[in-house]
């Protein structure tokens, strides 16, 4: 789990989904990554979106991102 103190405090973990908005209307998905920009060292969440081919991802910025559901673990998995 991540916390960021861009804006305010968030907590983003691997397998939380997301809700964020972008210029075609507000998507969602499930976080895959976190990574920087080599550019500008900004943290972006690497989301997969859904209701798009298996395996296409979108470099979100945390700042853009409006809501998040936290991953439930698995069952037999520790905490």
């Amino acid at each position: 789990m991540l916390t960021t103190l861009t804006d305010s405090p968030r907590q983003i973990a691997l397998g939380d989904r997301v809700t964020f908005d972008t210029d075609e209307g507000y998507q969602a998905g499930t976080v895959n990554d976190l990574r920087r920009d080599v550019g500008n060292g900004e943290l972006h969440a690497w989301v997969e979106l859904d209701h798009q081919w298996p395996g296409m991802f979108r470099a979100v910025p945390l700042a853009a991102i409006e809501a998040i559901k936290k991953a439930v673990a698995p069952v037999g998995c520790p905490p």
